[in-house]
């Protein structure tokens, strides 16, 4: 399978609502009695998204296998939490620039474990 940068900027955004919304089972993966849970935005109606599970969790485990800790944060940061790339930076304690490069680099070396594993 060719990884391209496209497809894996796709998959991240897959594992990133996996992590935060689920999975489309009707459980979220968040629990309204945690305490960062809110309810929707008033006057919009929450919508259910789902996400491939099998692909979401094939690509945490990559992550959490096959980055190191400083990617591993870069990626959570920028794909999880969001925020402006500024909050991002302050977050992880970096240059914006810095916030890029690491994505970039993680999403490489991604798609090359992809492309070795078929």
């Amino acid at each position: 399978m060719k990884v391209t940068m496209e497809l894996m900027e796709q998959l991240l955004l897959e594992w990133a609502s996996w992590l935060t919304v689920g999975d489309g089972s009707g459980y979220a993966r968040l629990s309204v009695l945690h305490e960062d849970w809110s309810p929707p935005t008033p006057g919009q109606s929450p919508t259910l998204k789902s996400v491939r599970p099998d692909s979401a969790r094939r690509m945490h485990r990559l992550i959490e296998t096959q980055l190191s800790m400083r990617l591993r944060n870069t990626l959570v940061v920028s794909y999880v939490v969001g925020g402006s790339l500024s909050d991002q930076a302050n977050r992880l304690g970096c240059r914006p620039d810095t916030i890029r490069g690491r994505v970039t680099i993680a999403k490489r070396q991604l798609m090359q474990h992809l492309a070795d594993s078929g």
